[in-house]
């Protein structure tokens, strides 16, 4: 291992190896959707890149293993502000202080009888309220908005976008593409075009690429960097998209990783896997299934999951017939 990572940072895990993947998405708590909402709104007005939250990250050192996924962008973020002189040490500290002080309240257990239409209740806090990088994003965000340079709104319009809006996205695309050629033929030339044409705002998003499953190739797609991921068009990246496992072994194991995923794919086909970086996202354009034929837009964008839009997924007729 030291070998290794004397090559390279720890950030790229591409052909290191790795064990099996964990093909399920857990999902995120609230504090990790604010957060990514955080990271997003900063980089989204230029206040911070990917790439230097990407560097921060690195220089973190051993405790870059310690870390979760987005406990390691939230403290890579406050050491980016504080190197460009958003703040101060000092000042940030004393913060994050004052957000601590907010939640210190009576927590009050909630009755028996309380439910959410039937659906298990979900809190991201116990014991002792937020965790720490909770915390760090919230005293982010009161600086930022204090110097008016984000605002509480940009932060919740970016979280209700990634949960209702964005997921919906690459499937329209797909669906233009399966049934208009021009239309297909311009996605694959220039995407970003393409997908603006629909009236589908990415948002100065970065340069995409979209690569089309044939009866002789299938496409993947990674980021063996962190989770460069088309996030305008397909949502939160799963988890397992993040994971050590499948950074790693989708690069010089991409066969097996679709074996796990439920694809076995004969040795006729070729498999291209392709990485993902801060200024240029990958989308797959899944092959059309037979017997489709006639079927209108919406019971078409019913076939197609986000990870068909990954590569690790096919879509399967057999689940809406």
């Amino acid at each position: 291992m030291t070998e290794f990572l004397a090559k390279m940072g720890p950030h790229d895990m591409g052909g290191e190896n790795a064990g099996p993947i964990d093909i399920v998405d857990h999902g995120m708590t609230h504090w990790e959707k604010h957060a990514n909402a955080v990271r997003m709104t900063v980089s989204g007005k230029k206040l911070a890149t990917l790439d230097e939250m990407r560097r921060a990250c690195e220089d973190l050192g051993e405790r870059y293993y310690e870390l979760s996924y987005f406990e390691r962008l939230t403290e890579a973020l406050v050491i980016v502000l504080k190197e460009k002189n958003f703040f101060t040490e000092e000042i940030f500290n004393n913060k994050m202080v004052d957000v601590r002080e907010r939640f210190n309240v009576p927590i009050i257990s909630l009755p028996d009888s309380h439910d959410h239409d039937g659906k298990p209740i979900q809190e991201d806090e116990v014991g002792e309220g937020p965790n720490d990088h909770q915390v760090m994003n919230l005293a982010i965000q009161d600086l930022l908005q204090q110097s008016n340079l984000i605002t509480a709104n940009d932060i919740r319009k970016t979280i209700e976008k990634f949960d209702e809006d964005y997921p919906n996205r690459g499937q329209k695309v797909v669906v233009r593409a399966w049934t208009d050629e021009d239309f297909k033929s311009q996605l694959l030339e220039d995407a970003n075009p393409a997908i603006e044409s629909m009236g589908i705002d990415l948002e100065h998003a970065a340069r995409l690429i979209v690569v089309e499953n044939t009866d002789l190739v299938h496409n993947i797609i990674v980021c063996t960097l962190c989770s460069c991921y088309p996030r305008v068009l397909m949502g939160q990246p799963p988890t397992w998209y993040k994971s050590r496992s499948y950074r790693s072994r989708v690069v010089n194991d991409p066969r097996n990783v679709l074996k796990e995923f439920g694809i076995d794919l004969p040795s006729s086909i070729t498999v291209r896997t392709h990485d993902s970086n801060a200024d240029m996202r990958y989308m797959v354009l899944p092959q059309r299934p037979e017997g489709t034929e006639g079927w209108s837009g919406e019971k078409l964008e019913s076939i197609i999951s986000r990870d068909a839009l990954v590569g690790v997924s096919i879509p399967n007729i057999e689940e809406v017939i």
